[in-house]
């Protein structure tokens, strides 16, 4: 169980290092900054529609 554990504190680990590295990436390059942007901005279009239709 230990062991378990451990191996799951190191996946979580590098999956947080992981995720450092692509939101520095994404910062740092203006063409990925729009994209993610848009993304967000048409899931929060699509979110309001939901609720508007409701």
């Amino acid at each position: 169980m230990t062991e378990l554990l451990a191996t799951i504190g190191t996946v979580f680990t590098s999956a947080v290092g992981w995720v450092g590295t692509v939101a520095t990436t994404i910062s740092g390059e203006p063409l990925l900054l729009i994209g993610c942007v848009m993304g967000f901005i048409g899931v929060g279009v699509g979110l309001f529609k939901r609720m508007f239709n409701v």
